[in-house]
């Protein structure tokens, strides 16, 4: 990819991965303290309302746009708004990638989610999903990541001194309960314009 915007890009981790593997790449963030960072670090960043910014670029002049922890401050019609003009503004062929808190892991929505009063509402990864097909980006795919620690998930139980269909019942609910409440606690949606 060249020419990818990195929304909401903070103190430029992804910028600074970018440069460093050749890819040019610029930012935008509402902090400016945070631009200030990222120009300080030599990487190309403005203070900027994504929409705003995205709608002053010329159609297909973007290779790829980025999101980390950005589409769950958004209110829904401006997160809509985003993804359309995101679509004119990205190249064919060009990757859409938005990556946010994974709500359908209880142990995330409870622990990371709800603790931040900037968040807007959580975005279920088939919802975010949808929203990408919908505007017509292709290929769309979640990518879930972070996973919790096994060792930290409810543990299955021996057959010692219980029925066997006991403890395969136990160990049953604990998995399902393992899988509402722990499991990936981000995901990315990734979509081809």
């Amino acid at each position: 990819a060249s020419d990818v915007l990195d929304v909401g890009c903070g103190r430029g981790e992804f910028l600074s991965l970018l440069r460093d593997s050749g890819i040019r790449a610029r930012g935008i963030d509402l902090n400016e303290a945070m631009v200030d960072v990222c120009r300080e670090r030599g990487l190309t960043a403005t203070v900027a309302d994504a929409l705003g910014y995205l709608r002053d670029q010329p159609d297909g002049s973007l290779g790829g746009l980025f999101a980390a922890q950005v589409v769950e401050h958004l209110q829904p019609g401006y997160l809509t708004q985003l993804l359309e003009t995101a679509f004119a503004k990205l190249r064919p062929g060009a990757l859409i990638v938005l990556e946010t808190i994974n709500p359908a892991c209880w142990f995330a929505f409870f622990s990371s989610y709800i603790r931040d009063i900037t968040h807007e509402r959580p975005l279920h990864p088939e919802t975010l999903k949808y929203l990408l097909v919908a505007t017509g980006f292709e290929q769309v795919a979640i990518r879930y990541s972070a996973p919790y620690p096994d060792h930290d998930k409810l543990q299955a139980v021996g057959a010692a001194g219980l029925p066997l269909d006991a403890a395969n019942t136990l160990n049953a609910n604990a998995e399902k309960l393992n899988q509402l409440l722990f499991t990936y606690l981000d995901y990315a949606a990734i979509g081809k314009r």
